[in-house]
């Protein structure tokens, strides 16, 4: 039997406990894990992220139009909780992406800007808008995040919600 992932979920924390001072910078107190229980899939080492603040709809997933496909998601119907859901989908659903939120909600996220500073993760195709959700390497579960590839080279960022994965706290 696989061990269990070492991380604790976001709820089991107060969120200024998740952040350290770096070099002046606010960044990652703890290693970042995949948010799937069973998975230990480790995301960001410590101190490997800075914390920011942007856009919450840039996570939102468009429909999918794979008839029965079974996609692993986040469902964050409660912004407390944060589950993992199993959702097939049909080919009756809409192609068309789901309706995002509010414009201009921002949302905290961990931004690294190369990423080679990731220890795993996975991105999906590139969307017609240039954007890139990210996931866990080993188990595909997300969007962990996302990352805009229609950037100029020097504004790349890639983008994890600091919500949606899992800390070891080294306890």
């Amino acid at each position: 039997m696989a061990a269990r992932n070492p991380g604790k979920e976001y709820t089991e924390f107060k969120e200024q406990d998740l952040i350290a001072s770096n070099n002046g910078q606010q960044v990652n107190a703890f290693d970042i894990y995949c948010p799937v229980d069973a998975c230990r899939c480790k995301l960001l080492l410590a101190k490997a992220a800075t914390l920011v603040q942007r856009e919450k709809s840039k996570l939102t997933l468009p429909q999918l139009p794979l008839a029965g496909a079974i996609v692993s998601t986040i469902d964050d119907s409660e912004d407390t909780n944060n589950t993992i859901t199993t959702t097939p989908t049909t080919a009756e659903e809409p192609t068309s992406p789901s309706t995002p939120t509010a414009a201009g909600e921002l949302q905290a996220f961990w931004r690294v800007t190369d990423m080679m500073a990731f220890e795993n993760i996975g991105f999906s195709k590139m969307l017609p808008n240039g954007t890139q959700f990210l996931s866990c390497a080993d188990c595909d579960t997300g969007p962990l995040g996302y990352h805009e590839s229609k950037v100029p080279r020097t504004e790349k960022e890639y983008l994890v919600a600091i919500n949606r994965v899992r800390y070891h706290d080294r306890d």
